[in-house]
């Protein structure tokens, strides 16, 4: 399979290389002249991310990727709208797969909404790839999963296929919708992990903290139409828990900075890269309101953008009126 990688950070590079280790064709595109050189001529990006030989090409030519069966796109979600608008997406005859976990600041869409809507991408040949992928880990070849999902099965097997390793080992899902929105979301209670590990909880308190952050990804992606079960898989309780444990998550900092007394601008410069949940936290909100679902603990994060709170209040949020049933995760 020839694949291409729209995007040369962290994660395009692991892809990339991931891609080059099973003899697939790859081929990297990056706006940055230095960047493109660079990966042609040293087999390594600027950052050092070297390729061991492997063969892969880099290019700015916009028109090379219409030669890919699949393109795989890795940008950031603030950037994403951008980087489809300059392909030749009207004439590319194969298949547009987003590895961006976020949504689009303006709309609220989840990225394969932004190209089958904006873009009028036929549904059939979008895809989402998502799971517990920490770019740093996958770097390092640590093992894990990753989801690929969609409507076309026959091309997600070939990707799979593709892709697969003996450290990287690819699911299939045919509720693109859900996998996607897991991706998003677990960015947000990331953030409330953070924040919650950095005041020194007990293990006991983040248990419950993660369960019910669980249940509330669960009640809103239903409420938007996703299949709850989803969040039982990888896309769902294995990316959000790989994220909202690792102190390597941006996210997962970011929350430790609030709970340090940071503002939210000042966390964001200190943690000196994407942050996709903190605006996707604001735009869940306003969101969530309009379709009158109570999700109390996003509520109770961003009050935390006016400042931390004492712990006790803290604690406070998993209380209720009256007595809540364990489980509120209804597939139907």
């Amino acid at each position: 399979m020839k694949i291409g990688i729209i995007g040369a950070g962290k994660f395009g590079l692991v892809l990339a290389r991931i891609a080059a280790e099973n003899s697939n064709e790859v081929l990297i595109h990056s706006r940055r002249t230095n960047e493109v050189e660079s990966l042609n001529t040293k087999n390594e990006s600027l950052s050092g991310f070297s390729f061991n030989g492997m063969a892969i090409s880099a290019t700015q030519d916009l028109d090379r990727l219409n030669e890919c069966d699949a393109l795989l796109v890795t940008v950031a979600s603030k950037d994403f709208i951008e980087s489809i608008s300059k392909l030749n997406y009207k004439t590319y005859e194969g298949k547009f797969v987003s590895c961006v976990k976020g949504f689009d600041q303006k709309s609220g869409k989840l990225m394969t909404e932004v190209l089958i809507d904006e873009f009028n991408i036929d549904s059939d040949n979008v895809f989402v790839l998502s799971g517990p992928n920490l770019s740093k880990e996958l770097s390092n070849q640590e093992l894990t999963g990753t989801v690929v999902a969609g409507e076309d099965d026959i091309f997600i097997d070939a990707l799979c296929n593709a892709l697969k390793t003996d450290y990287f080992l690819p699911f299939s899902s045919n509720d693109r919708y859900g996998v996607e929105l897991g991706g998003a979301l677990k960015n947000i209670y990331a953030i409330l992990s953070g924040y919650f590990h950095k005041k020194g909880v007990g293990e006991n308190t983040i248990g419950l903290l993660l369960t019910k952050c669980l249940s509330e990804m669960s009640i809103y992606s239903k409420a938007r139409g996703a299949n709850p079960a989803t969040f039982l898989g990888l896309a769902g309780v294995g990316d959000f828990f790989s994220t909202a444990l690792s102190s390597d998550s941006r996210n997962y900092r970011f929350g430790e900075l609030l709970a340090e007394g940071h503002k939210p601008e000042s966390a964001l410069d200190k943690v000196g890269d994407t942050v996709e949940g903190y605006g996707a936290s604001l735009l869940v909100k306003k969101n969530a309101e309009l379709l009158n679902i109570d999700l109390k603990l996003l509520d109770y994060l961003i009050s935390i953008y006016e400042g931390p709170k004492d712990l006790s209040d803290d604690k406070k949020i998993f209380h209720s009126l009256g007595i809540e049933r364990d489980i509120n995760f209804k597939v139907k």
